[in-house]
């Protein structure tokens, strides 16, 4: 980690709370979309169950899988960006760069992980 730091530890908590409630919203306006498909599927009637397969693999393959890897992994970069952070703010600079790190290895979802099998 080249050069000084220099955080506003006061200014990063305010930035990392305001992240937190944005990345705790997604849970609410997930269980709304899939309100909004389950409501859609029950207007369709019973002699169209490929379009029921469909919005049932919108949801659970493509909107779920998707929010749920994006939500998993925006904790786990909160989660320690507050312990470099906090770190920072102890005068600890190595532990503080050791979570930075952490946070930027944040593991992304493999490709394609969040997709649902393709038509043929």
């Amino acid at each position: 980690m080249a050069g000084a730091w220099n955080i506003d530890v006061d200014a990063a908590a305010a930035t990392i709370k305001a992240t937190a409630a944005q990345v705790e919203s997604v849970g609410p306006a997930l269980a709304g979309m899939a309100a909004a498909l389950e409501l859609a599927a029950s207007s369709i009637p019973g002699e169209a169950p490929v379009v029921l397969t469909a919005l049932n693999d919108v949801l659970t393959l493509g909107i779920t899988t998707g929010t749920n890897d994006a939500v998993h992994r925006s904790g786990t970069i909160i989660t320690s960006t507050v312990q470099a952070v906090s770190f920072y703010a102890q005068g600890d600079l190595a532990m503080a760069a050791h979570a930075q790190q952490s946070a930027a290895a944040a593991e992304a979802p493999a490709a394609g992980t969040a997709r649902g099998p393709v038509p043929q």
